[in-house]
């Protein structure tokens, strides 16, 4: 709610006067008076005027500032940027609340009415025409503007049905009432709650990481947070959810206290208070509304388009989604309100633990805990046994810690199978319990499954050297040291546990496991392997085009000369991996918006102002208003993310004693020198240098604590963006000049890691420069200000301790030097002849067009290793012997701005004549063949079908040509693909492959 808005007395009615003459306290009615000649007032002053009232003032307070005639400016018609801001008041006690809130309402009570009969009107969209719906919502957004009641029903029509483009108009319209452009957070905030292809858990774990610090402890002070747990989960909650409410739109308010009377079982007291205060006929209106939703079927809900955005997913979690858009609907409420309160209250505890209590039985819930999918609930809806479901039960279970002692090892390891997302759910506490708790026969698989889970939720440098100890001594014990046995055994028994395993077993851990894996060449070969087994055995070609890209690193690693460690690093693949599967709502919004593109065409004017022949088409997207918040959300992760952002760079580097190193090493090594022993066995000078060395280190721990940490107030880094910024805007002009050139989504999420690389730039620069200069002079200083004496020894020694320091800060500097992409840089050439080498092919191969010396860099090039080496792989094994194959590169310039161009490449073989008709008839049915991931995991992922499942996933669409010769029995494969542009800024010979 926006204070500043406050009206001067002469703005004010009489009414509103008399309405003030009823507050009862003298000293408040006065202070009130006394405020209403001021223009403004502040959030301590709203603060002063809200508590230390009886509730019956409470209520007139409500509506003396923000009732229709109230000293507020409150729209009747408020737009996204009017709603999607922070509660600025302290919450009182809940039925102080509740009587200002009542207050207010009861000021507007004919359009709390009408708006009873909006909620009424859409309390049924499942039942409604998709059209029908949509003008709805269309004409109460023109008449009432933006609401979370609204954006809610908008974002549950969006999620659950097939719009069309005229459906999609309406949508926009709908849009532009709300005002979204200016604050899509907004709407995205129940878009994101609902949609089935964003993670719940993703978007949570994004929400918090961007709000902890600004809200205070109180889940309900930002609207997106408030979105997750949209229901009251205990009385202790009431306050701060009837504040967001009172701070929102009229409608949101007076649907608060619908969800109140909805869950009359648990506020009683509150619902005896609400009908003490709102007027009659609001409490009759809601009654009316409560009891025609009690006659509607909840079964419809959860839509087949819905469930075909995210097959895989389980009903109970859809139906707990989507009864956030249905909250009038007693039953979807009470089932909201009950799965809220163990996994909402867990998916914001870092923030804000909200305590709530349970009333189930353990046996019984136990007894459902363990059986297998598919049998009834005890739910009043029709939810049957699925994973969500198990893991609510579990969850719900783990409230008392008492309960765990009645679950056996198999128990454990039924439930660590059949739920999900426990890494996120468990509070590191519960983790340690199931550790102690687990029974001797199960203890040592128990503690590697949850020390697993601990390891993906915990940063602590012990809970990893926990898991690597725990884990190596139960592999030796039971599989002869052997990891891949270990993972097949699981696998045969406990697929989906093995999943868990495998997250935790990155080849960086594998490198640790000593006693297990000799070297880091054997860690990526068994990570390889633990790929390839868990991909075949789920069907599930994730893991096999992981394992792919495995060994098409270590080949296009023979490109590098050395690995330059020195250098800040991402893992770009990671990255990329971790945007595709966590596509933030904004992402999923563009892409949506991108295929909806619209060409506008016009003629240019001649000199003599009539139209000339030559038509201009212009592509406008949409979406482009959403790549700047699809860069804000991609960059915090390229900072931050524990798997590959550069907070986990900076964390290795100091946990690994790196920085202690580096910093203490050489200057040890001077004071170390035979030569300096006399003049430091001086008692004086010991204690000089005793002095010196921790002024020193202070420097040291100051740049380790402070400068390098990105959550610091000291921090050289920032995981935040500042539009506004020109070199900011100028990087995002450039990345939307090159989306829009492409004309297809399918490289953002590469596109936004070079994006990151360019934006990072300047802070990599800023730390380098700050260490080099002021750090170092820091040190330089310290040691004039100790060493004063100028004996000859003693200078000596401060000579050299000056050239210690400046070696020690210039090598720490050198770590922020930018490799960009992280990749090399190649030409096609380059890569073919790391083919050929493998191949044991050295000759009778032809180069020819324009580009194939072009260079190229980021994951395009190992893209364009795999679809070469399959073309030619096929070319040598099938070609006659001691042919020539000819290889033909040429480029398309998409704009002179994009960092990317379309290749394409074709490679041709003479065939043997007896063997031409056979191979082209195979060449020809492979092209055609369609086939799924599945397919591709139990009949191969190779040759054609790799290219064009490469290409399918890059282009949109496989991009697969063939020709033949048949007078000179030759055939031609090829494909284009999008690839970026190695330019002197980003082209790198050494740094780091991913």
């Amino acid at each position: 709610m926006d204070y500043t808005k406050w009206q001067s007395k002469s703005e004010n009615s009489l009414k509103l006067l008399n309405t003030l003459s009823k507050v009862k306290n003298k000293n408040k009615r006065n202070l009130l008076r006394g405020y209403l000649n001021k223009s403004r007032i502040n959030k301590f002053e709203i603060q002063k005027i809200r508590k230390d009232n009886n509730l019956s003032d409470c209520m007139i307070i409500g509506a003396v500032i923000k009732g229709r005639d109230g000293l507020l400016k409150i729209s009747e018609k408020p737009t996204s940027s009017e709603l999607y801001t922070m509660i600025t008041p302290k919450p009182l006690s809940w039925r102080e609340e509740l009587s200002y809130l009542s207050g207010f309402i009861n000021s507007f009570e004919d359009v709390s009415l009408r708006h009873l009969e909006v909620i009424k009107s859409l309390s049924y969209l499942e039942q409604l025409e998709t059209d029908t719906a949509l003008r709805l919502i269309l004409k109460y957004s023109e008449e009432y503007g933006a609401s979370n009641f609204l954006s809610y029903k908008l974002a549950y029509l969006i999620s659950s049905r097939d719009l069309t483009s005229n459906d999609q108009k309406i949508v926009t319209k709908i849009e532009d009432e709300f005002g979204h452009k200016d604050r899509p957070g907004f709407h995205f905030s129940a878009l994101e709650n609902l949609n089935s292809r964003i993670s719940l858990f993703v978007v949570a774990r994004r929400r918090v990481s961007a709000l902890i610090g600004r809200v205070d402890g109180n889940i309900r002070k930002a609207i997106s947070l408030n979105n997750f747990i949209p229901t009251p989960l205990s009385i202790d909650d009431l306050a701060e959810f009837l504040l967001r409410a009172s701070e929102s739109a009229l409608i949101d308010a007076i649907y608060s206290l619908v969800v109140l009377f909805n869950l009359d079982d648990e506020f009683k007291e509150a619902k005896f208070e609400l009908e003490k205060r709102l007027n009659s006929k609001l409490i009759s209106g809601i009654h009316n509304l409560l009891l025609y939703t009690s006659e509607l079927k909840n079964n419809e809900i959860v839509t087949d388009y819905y469930r075909s955005l995210n097959d895989e997913g389980d009903y109970s979690l859809d139906l707990y989604r989507n009864s956030s858009a249905f909250l009038e609907r007693k039953d979807l409420a009470r089932y909201r309100n009950k799965i809220d309160k163990v996994i909402g209250a867990r998916l914001l505890n870092e923030i804000e633990i909200k305590h709530s209590h349970s009333t189930a039985e353990f046996e019984d819930e136990k007894r459902l805990l363990l059986a297998n999918d598919g049998i009834s609930t005890n739910e009043k809806l029709e939810i049957k046994q699925d994973t969500f479901y198990r893991t609510y039960l579990f969850l719900n279970i783990l409230r008392n810690r008492n309960n765990l002692l009645s679950l056996t090892g198999e128990n454990i390891k039924f439930i660590f199978e059949n739920t999900l997302r426990l890494d996120t759910l468990l509070t590191e506490d519960e983790m340690q319990t199931l550790l102690l708790t687990s029974s001797e026969d199960n203890k040592s698989l128990v503690t590697v499954l949850t020390l697993a889970l601990y390891r993906k939720k915990s940063a602590d440098p012990d809970t990893d050297f926990d898991f690597r100890t725990d884990f190596i001594s139960y592999v030796k014990e039971k599989f002869s040291g052997s990891i891949v046995k270990f993972i097949s055994d699981l696998l045969e028994s406990s697929p989906a546990i093995a999943s868990y395993i495998v997250v935790s077993l990155d080849e960086v851990t594998l490198e640790k496991m000593y006693g297990l894996v000799s070297n880091a060449s054997e860690a990526s070969s068994i990570r390889r392997e633990i790929l390839m087994s868990v991909g075949k055995k789920l069907n599930q070609i994730e893991y096999i085009i992981e394992a792919e890209s495995i060994n098409t690193r270590e080949k296009v690693s023979k490109l590098q000369k050395y690995f330059d460690s020195s250098r800040i690093y991402v893992d770009s693949v990671s990255m990329k991996n971790w945007l595709d599967s966590n596509p933030t709502m904004s992402t999923e919004q563009y892409r949506s918006l991108f295929s909806r593109s619209e060409a506008i065409i016009s003629t240019a004017q001649s000199d003599n102002e009539n139209e000339s022949d030559i038509l201009y088409i212009q592509l406008v997207n949409s979406g482009d208003y959403l790549i700047p918040q699809i860069a804000k959300d991609a960059f915090e992760q390229f900072c931050l993310n524990n798997e590959f952002g550069i907070q986990s760079y900076l964390g290795r580097r100091i946990r690994h004693n790196t920085l202690d190193g580096v910093t203490t090493d050489t200057v040890d090594a001077v004071l170390r020198k035979p030569e300096h022993r006399i003049v430091l066995a001086n008692q004086q000078m010991q204690r000089i240098v005793e002095s010196w060395l921790a002024s020193y280190k202070a420097i040291v721990d100051k740049l380790r604590r402070e400068h390098l940490q990105f959550k610091s107030s000291n921090s050289l880094f920032n995981a935040s963006i500042d539009t506004d910024d020109s070199a900011t805007s100028e990087n995002i002009r450039l990345l939307t000049n090159t989306l829009r050139s492409t004309g297809r989504s399918e490289l953002l999420n590469e596109l936004i890691i070079a994006f990151c690389w360019k934006q990072i730039t300047p802070q990599l620069e800023n730390a380098a420069r700050f260490i080099r200069t002021t750090l170092l002079q820091q040190a330089k200083d310290s040691i004039d200000k100790h060493f004063q004496n100028h004996s000859i020894g003693e200078t000596q020694i401060v000579a050299e301790l000056h050239e210690a320091v400046n070696e020690v800060f210039i090598k720490v500097s050198d770590w922020f030097q930018v490799p960009d992409t992280g990749f090399i840089s190649a030409s096609i050439k380059d890569l073919c002849q790391i083919i050929l080498i493998d191949l044991n092919r050295n000759n009778n191969v032809e180069f020819n067009g324009e580009a194939i010396d072009n260079k190229y860099t980021g994951i395009s090039v190992h893209r364009l290793y795999d679809c070469l080496a399959v073309l030619l792989q096929n070319a040598h094994t099938h070609g006659e012997e001691n042919s020539v194959i000819h290889i033909d590169v040429s480029v398309l310039k998409i704009d002179l701005e994009s960092v990317l161009e379309s290749v394409s490449v074709d490679i041709t073989s003479k065939v043997a004549k007896h063997n031409f008709e056979e191979s082209k008839l195979r060449i020809e049915e492979a092209i055609s063949a369609e086939e799924d991931s599945t397919d591709m995991v139990t009949e191969g992922y190779s040759g054609i079908k790799k290219i064009k499942f490469i290409t399918r996933a890059n282009e949109g669409k496989q991009t697969m040509r063939f020709r033949f010769d048949n007078d000179n029995s030759q055939l031609t494969l090829g494909f284009s693909i999008h690839a970026e542009i190695a330019t002197e800024e980003n082209a790198v010979t050494s740094g780091a492959i991913a």
